[in-house]
């Protein structure tokens, strides 16, 4: 330590002029960087930072410390090599090799992220790197909702039971199975009525339709549960009732209509009974009475599609030509007598899928089969008819629909399908394509399938491919809201399928009440 100081003095002394610039002894033990030509070089040494006093004043020279060993960049799981270290596009040979196994452009061990726009500049930043992985260890997932069909049918994609149902109509167009408030399930097979209880799983039989097969049935809605409404193919029909104890008490009575006018469609509200026949004609009949209040003939088709709302104000009716009509009950016993209709929604496909919403009254789901296969949601409570018929969302699938159901827990749409299609454009000109009726049938993942849209914003939640092996002709939901029942007729076969789940109820909040008493 004496040397280091002594060195020091000296040096400090012949810079002042005190001393005869003489070089200092030389030190065997101690390398001195000296210059030959005496003149300064122009490159500087190469220094520590750690050897650096930044507590003397400038101009001053600090005394030597030792360095501290630097960091290297190397990564600890990544070589550090250069960017030309192993050519693998020399030859063409071995560019193909490269290519084969995505070699090539030397992107062994190169780690790149294309999260941003400045990925490049940060690749070689380890903590920017190890900064980004930390975030996302915080980052949250917003959970699906308890009751959307992403916990429960997207997770469990199996049925829960599979009924045989020899004999079903293999009509599309027609509506073989209905499920009561009671937790009945009824279906036609062939001539016969049968019904299950899905409570106790006992299977009786209800009636038989007589000499025409049943087209459409329908349990009755509020204060008419054991009642089950049936038209056939000859005009009539028919009203059977199920007592609570099991037993079948048999036709109650019979509306006759036109033997050459078969009836396609039929639906409930409370005690009154809509039913649509192959004329394309609309009849309203009071159960409590023997003959039918009023009918109007405004289809030019058979109407295969006929729903009530659920609070009973309007009927919605669709044809075979996919013309749809919504019919305001509210306004007079007489509104089919004046034909006087809200709107008429066009469609280029056959409107047999129908679907109120339970949550939202005004909103009305139509769905189409071939050439068209979309689904359409209109907003019926819009006073100006222009935007009446103007839908407000649309889904294009290319697919039939056959049926649609919604969600009453959560804002969601299900929809059951045929076969899918790709409509074929013959051009007469370049400028006007014109769609002709022929279809090209292809296998896609829509096809004899189980779909769920989320509302508004139309996106698929969920598709399950394989619900049937052929087309799902219609469906029914379970009174809680939860299930469903899909039918295929070429199967024969119905099953039941978990899609939602009921909200858990909310629990009671503590009230002052509960702490104290009044004496």
């Amino acid at each position: 330590m004496e040397n280091i100081l002594l060195t020091a003095r000296v040096e400090n002394e012949r810079r002042s002029g005190s001393l005869p610039q003489t070089p200092l002894p030389a030190n065997p033990k101690k390398r001195l960087h000296t210059s030959v030509t005496n003149l300064s070089s122009q490159k500087r040494r190469r220094m520590s930072a750690t050897s650096v006093d930044l507590g003397r004043r400038h101009g001053e020279d600090s005394i030597a410390a030792p360095t501290r060993p630097t960091s290297s960049t190397v990564d600890r799981f990544l070589s550090n090599r250069p960017k030309t270290f192993l050519p693998l596009s020399i030859t063409p040979r071995t560019r193909r090799i490269s290519q084969k196994f995505g070699l090539v452009d030397d992107k062994v061990l190169t780690f790149r992220d294309d999260a941003g726009p400045s990925s490049r500049s940060r690749d070689e930043d380890t903590l920017g790197l190890l900064h980004r992985s930390a975030s996302s260890l915080f980052e949250k997932i917003t959970p699906s909702h308890p009751t959307s069909v992403s916990e429960n049918l997207n997770k469990r994609k199996d049925c829960l039971a599979v009924l045989d149902c020899p004999g079903v109509s293999s009509d599309p167009d027609s509506f073989p199975i209905s499920w009561s408030s009671r937790n009945l399930i009824a279906v036609v097979c062939g001539l016969e009525i049968f019904y299950q209880n899905n409570d106790t799983k006992s299977v009786s039989l209800l009636g038989r339709a007589g000499n025409s097969a049943l087209n459409a049935i329908q349990w009755g809605g509020e204060g008419h549960e054991n009642s089950l409404a049936g038209g056939d193919k000859i005009g009539q029909v028919r009203l059977w009732d199920v007592r609570p104890s099991g037993l079948v008490d048999g036709v109650v009575r019979i509306w006759s209509r036109p033997a050459s006018d078969a009836i396609k469609s039929c639906n409930w509200y409370r005690g009154i009974l809509a039913v649509g026949a192959e004329s394309g004609e609309l009849s309203l009949i009071d159960t409590r009475t023997p003959g039918i209040l009023s009918k109007v003939n405004t289809h030019s088709s058979p109407l295969v599609g006929l729903q009530w709302s659920h609070d009973g104000h309007f009927i919605a009716t669709g044809d075979k030509n996919g013309v749809v009509q919504i019919w305001d009950y509210r306004a007079a016993k007489t509104l089919l007598e004046t034909s006087e209709t809200v709107t008429k929604l066009r469609h280029r496909g056959s409107a047999r899928a129908l679907s109120w919403c339970s949550w939202k009254p005004n909103l009305l789901a139509t769905g189409t089969t071939a050439p068209e296969g979309k689904i359409r949601i209109w907003n019926t409570s819009s006073s100006n008819n222009s935007e009446a018929s103007t839908p407000v969302a649309t889904i294009p699938l290319n697919t039939s629909i056959t049926s649609l159901q919604w969600s009453p827990h959560c804002k969601e749409l299900l929809s059951t399908h045929g076969p899918s299609f790709t409509p074929i454009l013959r051009a007469r000109n370049q400028n006007t394509p014109e769609l002709t009726s022929k279809l090209k049938y292809t296998k896609t993942p829509l096809a004899n399938s189980i779909t769920v849209h989320q509302y508004p914003s139309c996106q698929r939640l969920m598709t399950l491919s394989n619900a049937h092996t052929s087309a799902v002709s219609h469906s029914c939901l379970s009174p809680n809201g939860e299930n469903i029942y899909t039918l295929c007729p070429r199967e024969e076969t119905i099953k039941l399928w978990k899609v939602w789940n009921s909200p858990k109820p909310a629990g009671r909040k503590s009230s002052a009440f509960d702490k104290f008493s009044i004496r």
